[in-house]
């Protein structure tokens, strides 16, 4: 368990407790190049409200690749839409595999998604961490405002 793994389930876990995760994008462990990235979890009570957090710091976040969250399964994925295909269950279809296998050939893309996913994750951290205010207690940045 790499320490991007553990960040990745921290930071989601901050919405809510995780049932799955599953993260590429570190060094392959033998051959060394970079993998391609990627990000896949499934929160035990998956909601809108926990959606539009994790599209918020997509959509927040500068990015060298265009990223977006897949939901059509039981398993949300977090993805560069390079990797995607047509149709509803885009990550699903048979080409999403073939897809990461040509990527991986691209170092240089594989870099910028991995600098991509780390800063959407700084994003997430920063919009579900509570964060004290001068006398206000906890707040959360990009959450619902309190009265």
């Amino acid at each position: 368990m790499t320490s991007r793994f553990r960040r990745a389930g921290r930071t989601l876990g901050l919405l809510g407790p995780l049932r799955w995760l599953r993260l590429s994008g570190d060094r392959h462990p033998l051959h060394g190049y970079q993998q391609v990235s990627f990000l896949g979890w499934r929160f035990e009570e998956p909601d809108a409200e926990k959606l539009r957090i994790v599209e918020q710091a997509v959509r927040a976040t500068p990015t060298r690749e265009e990223w977006r969250i897949d939901t059509s399964r039981r398993n949300w994925l977090l993805v560069p839409t390079r990797l995607l295909g047509e149709g509803e269950n885009s990550s699903a279809s048979p080409g999403f595999d073939e897809r990461v296998s040509m990527a991986v050939r691209d170092q240089d893309f594989c870099v910028r998604a991995l600098l991509d996913l780390d800063a959407i994750l700084d994003t997430l951290r920063g919009l579900v961490t509570p964060e004290e205010g001068p006398g206000d207690g906890p707040a959360r940045r990009g959450g619902a405002s309190s009265p």
